[in-house]
């Protein structure tokens, strides 16, 4: 009965494991902002760079150890590796709740915001459970040739998921631009009740120069998010081939840029723009969509679709 309650409590937290970094890859720019939040909260300024590769492989390595537990591969192994992890996980959460830093935790990407008290009590919930299931280790490793194979295959299919996140939008948008998001203005969005903010949300968008905001509620609107003007990888003549093509299908152009106006007026591409450009803040650039340059299209102020 033991071994039994064992075996089901290692399955159970690698399949945790395995939602965990499945979900923190699906959007990689998203967990590289939890991932900044973490720095920013431990004063590591300079490690901003490596932020969202390392959220990439902080996903891909929960979810490799949680396919071995699952599939109770190199338990001995495993016993070490989970008990340190789950162990800084717990530490980490435990100064979250001491500092009580302006963030969430980011154990499920995007996803689920937790407050740092439940990020502490599901950690330490996790680390009883992992005592129980590995200590003392009653079941040795005896892995047949399957258990190995659908290992292999499983990481397989979390490299190519991993890959095609990287490069694409999200499978599942968790942001407050999801598809069917009806934008309002900020005034009437504050009307609302909690229930009635469920599918709504202000996109501020500000004029340069005396230019006015535009009325995105009405008509078609492709909106080209650009959330840092300093990445080298923005590719400013596709951006401009966007623009003209969506202009010529009937769309209302709109480049949202995070941005100020001084800093703008130092770039030459913008300048045969500027009817076209709006300012905004980088969250809500980045959350509109997750490609620096991706296009977000509305239909009466309502997201029918990204593109990246």
């Amino acid at each position: 009965m033991i071994n039994g309650l064992k075996k089901w409590l290692r399955i159970l937290v690698g399949v945790f494991y395995i939602l965990s970094g499945l979900l923190k890859l699906m959007d990689p720019v998203g967990t590289g902002l939890i991932v900044e939040a973490y720095f920013r909260f431990m004063h590591l300024y300079d490690c901003m760079g490596i932020a969202k590769g390392l959220g990439v492989f902080i996903g891909a390595f929960e979810t490799i150890i949680g396919i071995a537990a699952v599939l109770c591969l190199w338990p001995k192994f495993m016993r070490i590796v989970f008990l340190f992890v789950q162990a800084a996980f717990t530490l980490i959460s435990l100064a979250l709740v001491i500092w009580n830093p302006q963030m969430h935790c980011g154990s499920f990407g995007e996803a689920i915001h937790l407050t740092h008290w439940q990020t502490l009590i599901k950690n330490i919930v996790l680390m009883g459970m992992l005592w129980f299931a590995y200590v003392p280790l009653l079941q040795l490793s005896n892995a047949k040739m399957w258990q190995y194979i659908a290992f292999a295959s499983s990481v397989a299919l979390m490299a190519g998921f991993a890959v095609y996140s990287w490069y694409f939008i999200p499978v599942i948008d968790f942001t407050d631009y999801k598809k069917g998001t009806k934008i309002v203005s900020q005034s009437e969005y504050w009307k609302l009740s909690e229930d009635e903010k469920e599918n709504r949300a202000t996109l501020p968008m500000l004029g340069i120069g005396d230019k006015t905001d535009p009325d995105i509620t009405k008509g078609k609107w492709a909106i080209i998010s650009i959330y840092d003007i300093s990445d080298s990888t923005l590719d400013w003549i596709k951006v401009s081939k966007d623009v003209y093509a969506l202009q010529d299908m009937g769309y209302n152009v709109a480049l949202l840029i995070s941005s100020t106006e001084s800093k703008m007026k130092s770039l030459d591409f913008t300048s045969k723009y500027n009817d076209s450009i709006y300012l905004t803040d980088k969250t809500t650039a980045i959350s509109l969509n997750r490609k620096n340059g991706g296009i977000t299209f509305l239909g009466d102020g309502v997201i029918i679709r990204k593109q990246k």
